[in-house]
């Protein structure tokens, strides 16, 4: 498989599907996926916890590889998400990009950068328009 075959099969079974089994087919067991959050790089076990805990909150998930490039074993993509808020049906959508090393057909390496802030907007954990409302100095409480 190419990176970007991994990349593909990973988001299809881990995050649409919520097939927990398949982390560990594509991400190596002493693998870090850093970017999910500041200071924490996920290891395979942490996915036990983080996939669940966004498909709380999301349902019907579609995650699309926009544009993707490889170099030997490191693999680029751009990705779109879409899904519904799980409290509502409302649209979601969101989108990022993330960088893999592979080895043996498993992500052994991962840098992820997702727009977190309008996920969670979208959402309504955060105020419409959040990064205007912080770029103005209005501080969110």
């Amino acid at each position: 498989m190419t990176g970007v075959e991994i990349l593909q099969a990973w988001y299809e079974r881990v995050w649409e599907q919520g097939d927990l089994d398949a982390v560990a087919e594509y991400f190596d067991v002493d693998a870090m996926a850093n970017g999910l959050m500041t200071d924490l790089a996920a290891e395979l076990e942490d996915f036990q916890t983080i996939v669940p805990a966004v498909l709380r909150l999301i349902r019907n998930v579609k995650i699309t590889i926009t544009h993707s490039m490889e170099d030997g074993d490191k693999a680029w993509a751009l990705v779109d998400i879409k899904a519904q808020n799980a409290e509502n049906m409302s649209p979601v959508v969101c989108s990022g990009q993330v960088m893999i090393k592979t080895k043996n057909n498993k992500i052994i390496e991962a840098y992820n950068h997702f727009d977190f802030m309008s996920f969670f907007e979208q959402l309504g954990f955060l105020p419409k328009d959040t990064i205007a409302l912080c770029l103005s100095g209005e501080q969110l409480s």
